[in-house]
């Protein structure tokens, strides 16, 4: 098993409204517009709901991700349905103070080593911008 953790990213909004817009995947549709021009036409996302959503990413193919565990207002707990490798992903929240949540996203793939050595660096690439684009979510409206 390999992880990945993004670096820890603030979100204005209160750790309550960030929970249940993320612990409800369809909430994620809306996403959809605001990835980068290049990802739109490389990454095929397929119908989402409240919890799985799946993705057809070119090299990797199909992939599901569905909820396995919510702890309220902590932690989101996803895991591949179907994929040609098996994924953990954790989102976990923290509120230091009201109105400021902090994410932070863990990866678990159990690759062997000539799949670490072939995509392991995309993978840590990848969970950064995930974080990254899970803090432009308009979390206050």
């Amino acid at each position: 098993m390999s992880d990945y953790t993004s670096s820890i990213k603030a979100i204005a909004a209160p750790r309550t409204r960030v929970y249940t817009r993320l612990s409800d995947l369809s909430g994620l549709a809306s996403v959809q517009d605001r990835l980068p021009e290049e990802a739109r036409e490389k990454i095929m996302i397929e119908p989402i709901d409240r919890d799985s959503c799946a993705f057809v990413i070119p090299g990797a193919g199909r992939i599901v991700l569905r909820v396995i565990e919510r702890e309220p207002e902590g932690t989101i707990k996803l895991a591949t349905d179907q994929s040609p490798i098996d994924l953990t992903l954790w989102i976990q929240l923290l509120e230091p103070s009201y109105g400021d949540t902090r994410l932070r996203l863990t990866l678990r793939a159990d690759l062997n080593f000539f799949m670490r050595k072939m995509i392991g660096s995309k993978l840590n690439d990848g969970i950064e911008k995930l974080a990254e684009m899970l803090t432009m979510i308009p979390y206050n409206d």
